[in-house]
């Protein structure tokens, strides 16, 4: 058996992407594998690399094979390891065990209350490419929001330069036409996203908000599936209710910031607004 690593970049559904069987006399069963590869969605190297090593048509010949020759032998070690009868397996409470540890430190898991809500999407986080439908879908399982939430992608974000960076008479920082910056800003469309929770109600959104008890559960999660890439904003889509009119001494009435309506309104929903992650 021949253990090998899919230098896809597409993120995998499953953890066997397919098996070959050799026509020759001696046969060879290739098995191509979605983790724990040199290459691939769960390799370490830069992107670029793996992008390359992707679009290389050498029909798993060439570097493929080169890469393939170490990782058959990685990944029969983690066989042989996981495979041992003889050696003592004990699991303690709270993740406290050695073996738990090893496995958190191949997830990137340093938190053990993070580990005991994202522990069944293991092979979702092997991959640093985690797509948007997959973060989302995490996402509304942990916080029962399914079909609720969704993440908006490309947002404007507004940049500072630094000092460094800016442009002072006088002093050769810059050279014009090759980076030379005018101003003391830009717009990033690339640096900032949005998790959009829809239809709740306004004793289910108050819990997300700051001071709310799923506020930092949830700036938490984001910043662990996403590597702490983003800023990121939340929006809140409330469905209307009494309790957010506005009434005069009254105290079980929505807080003053926090979705509180003054007046009469004709729309069934209001929409609040917060940043999570700067």
């Amino acid at each position: 058996i021949f253990l090998r690593t899919n230098k896809s970049l597409k993120h995998p559904n499953k953890d066997i992407e397919k098996i070959i069987f050799s026509e020759h006399e001696q046969s060879v069963i290739e098995l191509f594998i979605n983790f724990m590869g040199l290459h691939g969605v769960s390799s370490q190297l830069p992107s670029f690399m793996l992008d390359k090593l992707s679009r290389n048509e050498d029909g798993d010949q060439g570097w493929t094979l080169f890469f393939d020759f170490f990782n058959h032998y990685l990944l029969w070690i983690f066989f042989d390891v996981i495979s041992l009868k003889n050696y003592p397996r004990s699991f303690n409470e709270n993740f406290k065990d050695s073996i738990s540890k090893i496995l958190f430190s191949m997830l990137g898991i340093k938190e053990y209350d993070i580990a005991k809500k994202y522990l069944p999407f293991a092979p979702l986080l092997l991959s640093l490419r985690r797509p948007k439908t997959h973060i989302e879908r995490v996402l509304q399982v942990n916080f029962k929001l399914k079909d609720k939430l969704s993440i908006i992608e490309n947002l404007p974000h507004q940049i500072l330069i630094s000092n460094s960076q800016k442009n002072n008479l006088g002093i050769k920082n810059n050279i014009l036409g090759n980076n030379f910056i005018l101003g003391d800003k830009f717009i990033s469309y690339q640096n900032k996203i949005a998790i959009y929770i829809k239809d709740i109600s306004y004793q289910e959104a108050v819990k997300f908000m700051p001071n709310g008890t799923k506020h930092d559960d949830l700036k938490n999660s984001i910043m662990f599936l996403t590597n702490n890439e983003f800023c990121v904003d939340l929006y809140l889509k409330i469905n209307y209710s009494s309790e957010m009119k506005f009434v005069l001494g009254e105290e079980n009435t929505a807080k003053l910031g926090w979705a509180k309506i003054l007046g009469n309104t004709q729309k069934k929903y209001t929409i609040v607004y917060m940043k999570l992650c700067e």
